[in-house]
């Protein structure tokens, strides 16, 4: 089976049916991270011989790492997707049981995925959207849409409630094993996509009634006032990189002629 290095995504592939737990030393980023081996994680799904798998769709940061993370350490096969088209092909290829997805994926939004891959009948068993929460006090509550996904994850969720949720759809038992720069340019770009995901998944029908630059700044002033003060904190020139993501996803909805 394959493993992936969480901090730095560099592939392992290390052998089955070693009862332990596995300590792993990357070769590229020289961190450690855990893989459990043992048969008991190593979830036979309906007594059928086959080992769980996942793909995880996401840009770099650092709740993906800690998703992955987290699934290697319960034994599923993996797959790491960091665009749109990568995940598509990933699961189309694969089949896996589990997808986790960012609505907002580069070269092919997050949502119009969902909805390919159940047009398609490839649609794997689970799918969880993955938020990406800037301000986790004011919006710790459902999204009002999952577009097609089946349910979904915050960033600040403990590994316990992100185990539940991943058990209860794969219906299999589940649980929570020990813990253990990039440049300007795209360290705002992943900040921006962020951000302009949370409002996506948060506030589907007001994300609607938007048509333009102007028209997103004038529907979500608050919230944009908001995302720009949390960019600078962040990453001092952020800001700016907003309208730029903000702009993709409109021409993406004029291409597509419709609504999200």
């Amino acid at each position: 089976m394959y493993v992936y290095c969480p901090h730095c995504l560099k592939r392992y592939k290390v052998p089955e049916g070693q009862a332990r737990l596995l300590r792993v030393r990357c070769r590229g980023c020289s961190r450690e991270f855990l893989v459990n081996l043992s048969p008991g994680a190593l979830h036979d799904l309906a007594g059928n011989g086959r080992h769980a798998t996942a793909v995880v769709a996401d840009i770099q940061r650092d709740f993906r790492n800690g998703l992955i993370d987290l699934l290697n350490r319960q034994g599923f096969g993996l797959t790491v997707a960091e665009d749109g088209p990568s995940a598509y092909e990933a699961v189309s290829r694969r089949r896996p049981d589990l997808l986790l997805v960012n609505p907002y994926l580069p070269g092919l939004m997050g949502v119009e995925l969902i909805a390919r891959l159940r047009a398609e009948g490839k649609a794997p068993r689970a799918i969880l959207l993955l938020g990406a929460i800037h301000n986790s006090r004011r919006y710790h509550r459902r999204p009002e849409s999952l577009y097609g996904a089946d349910d979904y994850l915050e960033e600040g969720y403990a590994d316990e409630a992100v185990l539940r949720k991943i058990s209860y759809h794969l219906r299999m038992p589940m649980e929570a094993g020990p813990a253990e720069e990039r440049g300007l340019d795209d360290e705002a770009h992943r900040l921006a996509r962020s951000v302009f995901a949370d409002l996506l998944v948060y506030h589907p029908d007001r994300m609607k009634k938007v048509r333009d630059l102007p028209g997103f700044f004038a529907e979500f002033r608050q919230e944009a006032q908001e995302a720009k003060r949390y960019l600078e904190a962040r990453r001092p020139g952020s800001s700016k990189v907003l309208e730029a993501v903000v702009t993709q996803y409109l021409e993406w909805q004029a291409r597509r002629g419709g609504s999200p």
